[in-house]
């Protein structure tokens, strides 16, 4: 391995080796002896936790799984160095890379052509057709081999030839509502009914944003699909599931789509309007559903604005992947940042409790009450209660919910 030298081509056939945070370790013994051998230009990222942020996809989908990237000095080297590495590197885990070809069936290594130099700032750069031609250098779907170029690679990638599709004959996918690293969330026809419905397909990807206790989300979905039935039968107010099924190593729900608008939208910080009154109606609602969940054993630990669907006067509630029974304490946290208890901010373990609900009910409250995230102070959210004209029988409830 070494750094970038002025003599390197200006572009070519990248190679990017795929990995988790737990296997990275194994993954890097491994293959760097190859590219020491074979003076090979190379980047990695600087520690776990930024392969991490990477494998979520959260800031550049695009990114997923790329632990290492190797520059090639040509086509011919890049041909000796993906055979090399992958057969090092077989049989270990790490997610499918977005956009990239793979260089064949379960291989860590995948390729593109493309700049070897950004254009600044980070920002992707440009490559070169024959005669000059300039294109920028795209990561998006079939962008990995330009269409001046023949894929060197494809006499490897013979046996892989069987698609990556998502969908099954009965199944038309018109719209992907969001994509990371654990899995994509799609809207779909179901064909296998009459008349045909909508419906919504969670997928949960091997090898997907594995977690340091193993959890990928194949087994955030399968865990997902145990919650939603018993909550089910607990009468609370969540999707039904249609059906399951497994695909190209990935798992999938096909749930009910709920036609109903979110208490706030995912895009948006705080809600446009507040009112003490709005925020007591709020906490009335989802205090009495949140009681039930609780009555049925599990702890939501994702409760937020975006999950929460109105419909006129019903209610619905979405997204429990993270969930867990009560008691349990053995699990890494979960939720997002604005709602996760400051306790548990950068721990490895959960108390037995209710405690990320009950916060996290504090803090959409607070947030419908006065337009902003609470202050860790409690001498600051005192100031924003006077502001508001907030009763002190709402402001003590709320203030039991985030005190911790």
């Amino acid at each position: 391995m070494r750094p970038a030298r002025k003599s390197d081509p200006a572009q070519g056939w990248k190679l990017h080796i795929s990995a988790t945070i737990l296997s990275a370790t194994e993954v890097f013994a491994r293959v760097e002896p190859i590219l020491r051998k074979n003076d090979a230009f190379s980047k990695i990222p600087g520690n776990l936790e930024l392969l991490r942020s990477l494998n979520s996809g959260l800031v550049d989908f695009s990114q997923i799984g790329k632990f290492l990237t190797v520059y090639p000095q040509s086509t011919s080297a890049a041909l000796k160095l993906a055979r090399e590495l992958h057969r090092v590197t077989r049989g270990l885990p790490g997610p499918r890379i977005p956009f990239d070809a793979q260089y064949c069936k379960d291989s860590l290594v995948f390729y593109r052509f493309g700049s070897f130099r950004s254009s600044g700032e980070g920002a992707p750069g440009f490559i070169y057709a024959p005669g000059g031609r300039r294109y920028r250098d795209k990561r998006a779907p079939r962008q990995a081999i330009p269409r001046w170029l023949n894929d060197p690679f494809q006499k490897s990638r013979a046996n892989n030839s069987k698609g990556h599709g998502l969908i099954s004959r009965e199944l038309l996918v018109f719209k992907a509502k969001a994509q990371r690293g654990k899995g994509g969330v799609y809207e779909a026809v179901d064909l296998s009914v009459l008349p045909v419905r909508r419906v919504i397909i969670k997928e949960g990807r091997r090898h997907g944003e594995t977690n340091w206790d193993g959890s990928d989300g194949r087994a955030l979905v399968k865990h997902e699909a145990r919650v939603l039935r018993e909550l089910r039968k607990a009468g609370l107010p969540v999707p039904e599931i249609f059906r399951k099924f497994t695909q190209n190593g990935n798992r999938y729900l096909v749930l009910e789509r709920i036609t109903a608008r979110p208490l706030l939208a995912a895009k948006r910080m705080q809600p446009s309007r507040i009112s003490w009154r709005r925020a007591e109606r709020i906490l009335e609602l989802l205090g009495t559903l949140l009681d039930k969940v609780h009555a049925a054993g599990w702890v939501w630990r994702d409760c937020k604005p975006s999950h929460i669907l109105f419909h006129r006067r019903t209610v619905r509630l979405i997204d429990f992947e993270g969930a867990c029974r009560i008691g349990e304490t053995n699990l890494l946290p979960w939720g997002s940042p604005d709602y996760i208890p400051p306790p548990y901010r950068g721990k490895f373990s959960r108390r037995a409790g209710t405690l990320e609900d009950d916060y996290a009910l504090g803090v959409i409250a607070f947030q419908f009450l006065s337009g902003k995230f609470p202050p860790r102070s409690s001498r600051r959210r005192a100031s924003v209660y006077e502001q508001t004209s907030c009763p002190d029988s709402l402001r003590s409830r709320i203030e039991n919910l985030l005190r911790v």
